[in-house]
């Protein structure tokens, strides 16, 4: 009867928990609740081709979680490894949002298990990207996509059509923004209702997950752009997967490394970038291309900056004084030699004072701690990373692994080329080898998209 009694209390907590306290709340459950609607969105919507691609998702998550979990377990992973990364369950289901009705099974299932590998055990060491690693799968699945050319199709009557976006660039249709608000158009499966993504986003920001300076400049930079050039400005606000794109992956505070007065800049330039890339057809891929190449531009300048500040440090730091023992003359003294050595005097151990604090026992001097940053001990977290770069274990020798240069280079080319060029321990030929590699990589990929686009 007691267990019945705490279960009810526990229930009765859960409204004002997701409600009224709603910054208790960690990234997982927070993200887990906000994709809710755009789930339920897809099966009523796609019926058995978005139940399909949800399940395979979810299992291929449920994979990478027990994967890891083994992981841990035999080869001793640190608890850095997956620092604010997206929980494998949760990443699954936001993957899947932006597949399409009639992406294979074998491709969703293989999109999912990239993403968890990149976010958990890649991303960790680039301390200093702020691209989001759901791009950059966005991006190769886009590749994929192309040569077995799946396409989109209107949920309600089942017929293959493009996306909006791309209808009113060929076309010059405009569809009522009605219908993209609610989700009666060709598009992804968790994404193509507007209305869907909005209720995600605003209990995202209610929970202050997302940062509102990024969503708000990402309108602005594309209602600016759409009035410049004369487009229908609701259509153009009213595309689900842009709103998904802005709200649920370049919002997130755990990737942002700007300070919050220069989000409203990163979301207008990657807003206005969007609008830009509609006008010369690429329709609904413009938007992760847009803040893909944002994303990349403001890592550079991060990257730049922190080789800057380095090497001011590094100059402005006095030179380091020799010290040499000098022999003295005079005679040892015979007292001193036979002196009895005396032990020092042996302290009692002092008891350390928990760091943490209650709520009835605030100190005036205790810093405030923001919730999303508290999963666990982070200050044990921060420690182990640190220990494990003086350490050099073999997580942290990944920059000066080859192997890792080349996908370093293979996914981001101007931030694989600064990690090559900044590793001592390569010779010359080995850093021209994998320039030479990466040039060639993206030469073969441009070459075959302009062969698929120019038919």
């Amino acid at each position: 009867m007691l267990d019945v009694r705490q279960l009810w209390r526990a229930l009765h907590g859960v409204p004002q928990l997701l409600l009224v306290q709603p910054e208790q709340l960690n990234y997982d459950l927070a993200y887990a609740l906000a994709i809710l609607p755009l789930v339920i969105a897809g099966i009523v919507f796609f019926l058995q081709d978005a139940l399909l691609l949800f399940a395979i998702s979810f299992l291929a998550g449920i994979v990478c979680l027990l994967a890891l979990q083994l992981a841990r377990l035999t080869f001793g992973l640190p608890a850095w490894v997956g620092f604010k990364a997206t929980h494998p369950l949760v990443a699954s289901m936001l993957i899947a949002c932006y597949f399409s009705p009639h992406t294979p099974a074998w491709i969703g299932a293989s999109m999912v298990i990239l993403f968890i590998v990149i976010d958990t055990v890649v991303w960790p060491q680039l301390r200093r990207v702020m691209i989001h690693p759901a791009l950059i799968v966005f991006g190769i699945l886009y590749l994929i996509q192309l040569p077995l050319q799946i396409g989109y199709t209107n949920p309600f009557d089942g017929h293959r059509l493009d996306d909006p976006l791309l209808l009113w660039y060929k076309l010059q249709i405009v569809i009522d923004p009605v219908k993209l608000y609610v989700g009666n158009a060709p598009g992804p499966i968790g994404v193509t209702s507007a209305a869907a993504v909005l209720f995600g986003v605003t209990y995202l920001w209610y929970t202050r997950k997302v940062s509102l300076g990024v969503v708000v400049g990402f309108l602005f930079g594309v209602a600016g752009v759409a009035i410049a050039i004369r487009s229908d400005l609701g259509f153009q606000l009213a595309s689900g997967p842009s709103l998904f794109l802005a709200g649920y992956i370049a919002a997130d505070r755990r990737r942002l490394l700007i300070p919050e007065r220069f989000t409203f800049a990163f979301g207008l330039a990657a807003g206005a970038a969007t609008m830009l890339l509609r006008w010369y057809g690429n329709g609904q891929q413009a938007a992760w291309q847009a803040l893909l190449l944002v994303s990349a531009t403001v890592t550079v300048i991060l990257l730049v900056q922190d080789v800057l500040r380095r090497r001011t440090r590094s100059a402005s730091r006095p030179a380091p004084m020799r010290t040499m023992a000098v022999d003295s003359a005079e005679p040892p003294d015979p007292h001193r030699l036979w002196a009895p050595v005396r032990h020092p005097e042996v302290r009692q151990p002092v008891m350390a004072a928990s760091p943490v604090s209650t709520a009835y026992s605030r100190g005036a001097g205790s810093s405030p701690i923001r919730a999303y940053d508290t999963q666990g001990d982070p200050h044990d977290v921060v420690r182990q990373m640190r220990s494990a770069a003086t350490r050099r274990g073999p997580l942290s020798r990944g920059g000066q692994n080859p192997i890792i240069l080349l996908a370093a280079l293979l996914i981001i080319n101007p931030i694989g080329l600064w990690l090559t060029w900044t590793q001592r321990s390569l010779n010359r030929q080995t850093k021209l080898l994998l320039s030479v590699v990466s040039v060639l990589w993206y030469l073969g990929v441009a070459g075959f998209v302009f062969a698929l686009t120019h038919r």
